[in-house]
């Protein structure tokens, strides 16, 4: 059937459900339960039978789905109905069993690609796509179609190896070496994966087989370089002493810095050696803008080789963390929402750095910063400010002068604490003197005196022109003959490392010849043997090979290469960039499509910002729709007001869905920027169409007449969305507005009573209940906040948990016992609110409710201050921003746990490098704006008190937004507090006393008497 014969999307998915379920039919609520989950008979029956209306229509046969006796059923009392997957199924399994491959090449014939592709997040199509994928790996491998097994899993060992022993009989064992290096790189995008025994024997005994290699000159193990490192002394000692310091919990940023060639690998050497004398792990990454595959490459490729050399550590790492890692390291295609702001990635990269610091210690480098994508650089600062109170030393390198983005992200690493620069100057002449006789001791002293004046004290250079001199061969490349010159010429634009298959992709020549040139270069030491494949010895060396293409024949290397990448299904990003360094922008853009939707969805919104840029003037009808829509996305991601521009724009020349999608995002942006009348603009005409923009829309609705006041509209608008959330697994904009309903409710006065009918409603469907619940965290606090009494809110919390309990509902005893827990710390009574709240961290995980678990160990982290014990309130903290990340309001949690963070810190510098740490990882999706104020208070006393005045005042402005979207509540008088912090510290002593006694009024008339008395007593202990 046609896709445009299904009006209806939940028509399709009744179908789906009932050709999967035995016998094709289901009774009535388990199709409601799978459908809509949560919503009673009442409700749902309904939508039920309009979907089976649809279903008959494009079935063409009214008596295609049917409802009778409480039962649905498809095509009843017809014998001749083949479902695929179920027929597939059957087949497979008699094929299987018997290890017929008639029978299996029978049943692959039923095999139509993977299950429902476009309903891959339903829960009741999970478990039949990884039994019908399952059979069909099987059913590949019995037939020996080990091709078609890598095209599902490019990691499966068992192909790999297959393929490798047949390639190696035919006698091809080159040939089945570059299989064997093909396994090596896939299995370098899972964590601590390596090649198993059988593979490495395979390739031990191919290696035997093949021409052996000319010997390159011995190059010295790390041990050997650190010991003969000349002029260095200074250098050693700084690591020395950061290593020593680190080692008691106080980690450290080393910037090594200077000119090309003045031995800044040899100090990363240094440091990787006094590390590992330490017995520290050590990690190890590159950057390159040229190879560099997908975002966050040098510092994900440092994490991988870690992890291959300590397997163990996967075993403390949680599977959302390994799974967040390993899906950017992955480099496949990824899709993006276009509004997912949540930056776990550098969560699970924080912790995964924190587990391997558990031991002695752990040394992280990253060298050539300089070519580093912008999203490494973020990520990288993320994990200095985590480094801090860590056993971590990370040694990260770059040539001078630097990038202005890097320039900013090392000054802030500096300027905050904690970073520290190690630069390396020429070395003396008698340095280099020595560097020269220990190197090459047949040198003549005349020459070795003539090389040290030369070289200007880089060593790399020096080296270079001494080893030209001993060998008699001009500098770097020039032994190269000029068939193999003019193939490393074009290689070289690949980057600094390549592959054996994209050499061939590249080189003229026969395979035998190309062989011949790769074994004159290893020779020649241009380049050297790595992990999965070839790298150039130096920057250097590859830099002076690409320096000798005249500008034309660069041009057309750089097309051969996209060209050469494309055909390979290298990723996307790496194509474009080729297509775009040879002038070919057109040819660019369906790649930059692809990069972006990855880049996107990983976080990396500057980089695919620039690639958009890049591009979009060259793209036709097909791409430009896309192409300027992903480019609001991308600004609005960033928190940039151009967002508005671009939507407008993208609006001018989208349609369908997209244009839908555009437009609500649009009024969002609007709205977020207090252009209301934009923003209604955006809306006019718009309506739930049952479509992928629906979400959107009632989210761009409801903020809208919540902004303007109209309180009817958003309360009609966040009851649809309501009526529409599932479960844990909806869009986070669902979840929302469904906050947004509880925040009116409290408004009117009704929240406790509109909660008792959700504990009744969501009985008996956990899922559903806890998103409902997280949904009503951020209401729950405007409560705890406002002019409630707190002996009341316990008492109803009392009623709520009762009543919760006597209805089974496990999610809503969970909540209960939090905020009985949050009103009674709020109140003073410290005992109770720690009982309560270690109970309600123990129900929420019981249950695996990670948003409330997170909620509930951040308010535990507030009694352990007020105990007095800041380093367990500073490990709850910890604990609760991982399990943040990972929940469907942790746009709610994550400001609100930074923000304790900050007040947790053991001195000024301290809470300021926190103010830092939180604003690396949060984007402006990640902020819920009524929270905000829960993080920019803090921020903003932690800024003022190290006498950061202007981002004290940037902060207050955004708690001053903030809090004027509460009612009245006690933050207002928190924001006036932090008003009187920063008026002191800018040396206003008199605005300071005027702002104090005004907030001490403010939380007067909120009962807050503590606060009160609290702010007074500061007034009088300033003078």
């Amino acid at each position: 059937m046609a896709d445009d014969a299904w009006v209806r999307r939940q028509a399709a998915q009744l179908v789906q459900l009932l050709a999967l379920s035995r016998d094709r039919r289901l009774h009535r609520d388990q199709v409601i339960d799978a459908l809509w989950p949560g919503l009673s008979w009442e409700a749902a029956g309904p939508r039920l039978h309009k979907a089976a209306h649809y279903a008959r229509r494009a079935l063409d046969d009214p008596g295609a789905v049917v409802l009778r006796q409480e039962l649905v059923s498809l095509f009843p009392g017809h014998d001749d109905v083949e479902v695929d997957v179920r027929e597939f199924a059957r087949s497979a399994t008699q094929a299987l069993q018997s290890g017929d491959e008639t029978l299996a090449a029978e049943a692959l014939a039923w095999y139509r690609g993977p299950l429902l592709p476009d309903d891959p997040y339903e829960p009741w199509t999970e478990e039949p796509r990884q039994s019908a994928r399952s059979q069909h790996q099987d059913l590949l491998r019995l037939l020996g179609r080990w091709h078609d097994v890598l095209t599902e899993d490019p990691a499966d060992e068992q192909a790999h190896v297959a393929l490798a022993r047949a390639r190696a009989a035919a006698g091809d064992a080159r040939g089945a070496l570059v299989q064997l290096e093909r396994l090596e790189q896939a299995l370098h995008r899972e964590l601590g994966a390596a090649p198993g025994a059988e593979a490495m024997r395979l390739r031990a005994e191919l290696e035997s087989r093949t021409t052996p290699r000319p010997d390159p000159a011995p190059m010295p193990t790390p041990d050997a370089a650190a010991a003969r490192l000349f002029g260095r002394r200074q250098a050693g000692d700084q690591i020395r002493a950061l290593l020593d310091e680190a080692a008691t919990g106080r980690g450290a940023t080393v910037l090594v810095t200077g000119p090309a060639g003045v031995g800044k690998s040899a100090t990363l050497d240094l440091a990787d050696v006094l590390a590992r004398r330490r017995a520290w792990k050590v990690a190890r990454g590159g950057a390159s803008g040229v190879e560099g595959p997908w975002p966050y490459s040098p510092v994900l490729e440092a994490f991988s080789m870690l992890c291959r050399r300590h397997p163990a550590l996967l075993d403390a790492l949680g599977d959302d963390y390994r799974a967040e890692i390993e899906r950017a390291l992955a480099g496949r295609d990824l899709d993006w929402t276009g509004e997912s702001g949540h930056q776990r990635l550098f969560v699970a990269a924080a912790e995964l750095m924190r587990v391997a610091a558990a031991g002695p210690g752990l040394l992280f480098v990253v060298d050539d910063l300089q070519d580093a994508d912008e999203a490494s650089l973020r990520l990288l600062h993320y994990l200095s400010r985590c480094a801090l109170d860590e056993r971590v030393v990370l040694v990260l390198a770059h040539r001078e002068p630097a990038p202005v983005a890097l320039g900013d992200v090392v000054a802030s690493i500096v300027s905050r604490g904690g970073g520290h620069r190690l630069v390396l100057a020429p070395l003396t002449e008698g340095a280099s003197r020595r560097l020269l006789v220990d190197r090459f001791p047949q040198l003549e002293p005349d020459a070795a005196e003539e090389i040290a004046l030369a070289g200007g004290g880089l060593p790399f250079t020096m080296i270079e022109m001494a080893r030209a001199r001993v060998n008699g061969s001009g500098p770097m490349a020039a032994p190269l003959p000029p068939r193999a010159l003019r193939t490393f010429q074009r290689v070289a634009l690949l980057g600094l490392y390549f592959s054996t298959d994209e050499l061939l992709g590249l080189a003229d020549g026969t395979e035998e010849e190309i062989y011949e040139d790769l074994e004159v270069a290893l020779a020649a030491l241009v380049v050297e043997p790595t992990e999965g494949g070839f790298r150039f010895r130096h920057h250097l060396v590859r830099d002076a090979l690409v320096a000798q293409l005249p500008p034309h024949q660069r041009s057309r290397g750089h097309q051969r290469v996209a060209e050469a990448l494309a055909a390979l299904d290298r990723p996307p990003g790496r194509v474009a960039h080729h297509y775009l360094a040879a002038g070919l922008a057109s040819r660019a853009v369906p790649y930059v499509v692809r990069a972006v939707e990855t880049a996107g969805a990983l976080g990396a919104f500057r980089d695919a910002l620039a690639l958009v840029d890049g591009v979009r003037e060259h793209a036709g009808e097909e791409h430009l729709p896309v192409l300027l829509s992903r480019r609001g996305d991308l600004l609005m991601a960033l928190g940039d007001p151009g967002a508005v521009a671009a939507y407008t724009e993208a609006a001018r020349v989208t349609s369908g869905t997209l244009h839908r999608l555009v437009r609500a995002r649009l009024a969002r942006a609007a709205a977020v920027a207090g252009d209301l009348e934009t923003a209604q603009s955006a809306l006019a005409g718009l309506e739930l169409e049952g479509d992928e923009a629906d979400g959107s829309l009632l989210l761009a609705q409801g903020n809208l007449a919540y902004f303007r006041g109209d309180m009817e509209t958003a309360w009609t608008v966040a009851s649809e969305a309501r009526e529409r959330l599932r479960g844990v697994d909806d869009p986070w904009h669902l979840v929302d507005l469904v906050g947004l309903q509880g925040l009116l409710a409290h408004q009117r006065g009704e929240w406790f009573s509109s909660f008792r009918t959700e504990l009744h409603r969501t009985q008996g469907h956990e899922r559903l209940a806890g998103a409902l619940f997280d949904a009503h965290l951020c209401v729950a606090e405007n409560l705890l906040y406002g002019l409630e009494p707190y002996p009341e809110i316990i008492a109803e919390g009392e009623q709520l948990r009762l009543r919760a309990r006597q209805a089974g509902a496990l999610r809503g005893v969970a909540f209960a016992t939090a905020l009985i827990g949050e009103a009674a710390l709020m109140m003073g009574d410290v005992d109770r609110a720690e009982a309560e709240l270690e109970e309600a961290v123990a129900l929420h995980a019981d249950i695996d409710a990670v948003g409330g678990q997170a909620h509930s160990m951040q308010r535990l982290a507030e009694v352990r201050l007020a105990q007095g014990r800041t380093e367990d309130a500073r490990r709850l903290l910890d604990e609760a921003l991982l399990l943040a990340r990972w929940s469907t309001v942790g746009m709610h949690l994550l400001q609100r746990i930074f923000g304790t963070l900050i007040v947790s810190a053991p001195d000024p510098a301290a809470a300021r490098a926190m103010v830092d740490r939180a604003e690396a990882t949060m984007g402006e999706p990640d902020q819920c704006h009524f929270c905000a104020v829960m993080l920019a208070v803090p921020a903003a006393v932690a800024c003022a008190r190290v006498g950061d005045i202007d981002e004290a005042r940037r902060h207050l402005a955004t708690a001053a937004r903030s809090v004027s979207l509460w009612g009245d509540s006690s933050w207002h008088a928190a924001v006036v507090e932090a008003s009187a912090v920063v008026a002191l510290a800018d040396g206003d002593v008199e605005g300071h006393r005027r702002l104090a006694h005004e907030a001490a009024r403010a939380y007067e008339s909120v009962g807050h008497h503590a606060d009160a008395a609290r702010v007074l007593v500061s007034v009088d202990a300033a003078g």
